[in-house]
């Protein structure tokens, strides 16, 4: 005889829970017939439900990203220690909405499909989902996957001589990976926040709130005259593209800086970002999240499903919850595996000038 949990979680109009309820029953036979059990019970059990208050409430975001990263139990293990549960009890996870099980997708835990989830959804069209390309039982190629969403698109218009797109592509790249280390925060933008944090400017003899600057006149006005330019409290700086390398002269309005050695600094700059993740294994919860939100034409496929779907009720799951630490399929943060960590730029060769601009 052990006994068995229908899980709710209790999800308010802001999508965040902070309260998870749990029903048990004693199970005397299979897996299969304990699961009959909890399914059969789901309403019944919601109106009887003990609830915990929980220490950390966490979002529905952050619920679908542990299903991806297959540590949800980490969420509410705290209900289950109150329950008296033992390790690996067989639960009923289910999201409530307004008083409802609200759902569209099942799995078991620790083994959420982003493709069947889509479908389920009922959202159009066919996605590669990014996790399960670029993170296996090897570890995570970060390296290759923004090489694969952001360095191949620069290094194409670069070659091509498309240097302001190529530059915009570049910026644009920036803000993106600020914006999944820190999400949307401001003064100082994540993009000046990022630059600080991993980039060594100082060769380039430009800072991060002049770049800044450069970024918001090129992506949204294609020209070099920002409001804070206008209002002279930020340098005007610009590039060029030059072989040789030499340095331009301060004209006394605008500094210029080579566009390769851009390249360059950046490409250090998010090898030292993707090693952080080796430091501090708890940060990849976020990136998982908010990568899950990213727009991309890498390999033909369409994460706009990914942005549709965190916007759904929630996932349901039924399984034996894994014992706290338990290694998934993809990749467990703490479990010492490393993510590579290698440089993101292409071979030199590959990045060819012929003019200045």
């Amino acid at each position: 005889m052990e006994s068995i949990y229908n899980l709710y979680l209790y999800f308010d109009p802001d999508d965040r829970c902070d309260r998870v309820g749990y029903a048990a029953h004693d199970l005397d036979g299979d897996d299969d017939v304990g699961r009959q059990l909890l399914q059969k019970n789901v309403k019944a059990d919601l109106q009887r439900a003990t609830k915990v208050k929980l220490s950390r409430p966490f979002t529905r975001h952050e619920y679908n990203t542990r299903c991806r990263l297959g540590t949800e139990r980490e969420l509410f293990d705290e209900a289950l220690s109150h329950a008296g549960a033992g390790q690996g009890p067989l639960v009923l996870v289910s999201p409530v909405i307004k008083g409802r099980v609200t759902y569209n997708y099942s799995s078991q835990l620790g083994e959420f499909d982003v493709g069947e989830a889509s479908l389920a959804a009922g959202e159009h069209g066919q996605m590669v989902d990014w996790f399960t390309k670029y993170v296996t039982s090897e570890g995570a190629r970060f390296d290759k996957l923004i090489n694969d969403d952001y360095f191949a698109a620069i290094r194409l218009t670069y070659q091509k001589g498309l240097y302001v797109s190529s530059m915009k592509l570049l910026l644009s790249c920036i803000d993106s990976l600020a914006y999944v280390e820190y999400g949307d925060v401001r003064a100082p933008s994540s993009f000046i926040r990022w630059l600080r944090d991993y980039a060594d400017l100082a060769p380039l003899e430009i800072t991060a709130e002049e770049l800044w600057e450069l970024r918001n006149g090129l992506l949204h006005m294609s020209n070099l005259n920002s409001s804070q330019v206008r209002a002279s409290s930020v340098r005007r700086i610009s590039f060029r593209v030059s072989g040789a390398r030499l340095k331009l002269p301060d004209t006394g309005s605008i500094h210029y800086f080579e566009f390769r050695g851009l390249i360059d600094v950046i490409g250090l700059a998010i090898g030292s970002w993707i090693e952080s993740y080796n430091v501090d294994r708890e940060k990849i919860h976020k990136f998982v999240e908010r990568y899950d939100e990213t727009v991309s034409d890498a390999s033909g496929h369409d994460q706009a499903a990914a942005v549709a779907l965190t916007d759904r009720p929630g996932l349901r799951c039924l399984e034996r919850a894994p014992e706290l630490g338990r290694s998934c399929h993809h990749v467990q943060p703490g479990s010492g595996r490393k993510m590579c960590a290698t440089r993101m730029l292409p071979p030199a060769q590959a990045w060819s000038a012929g003019r200045t601009c």
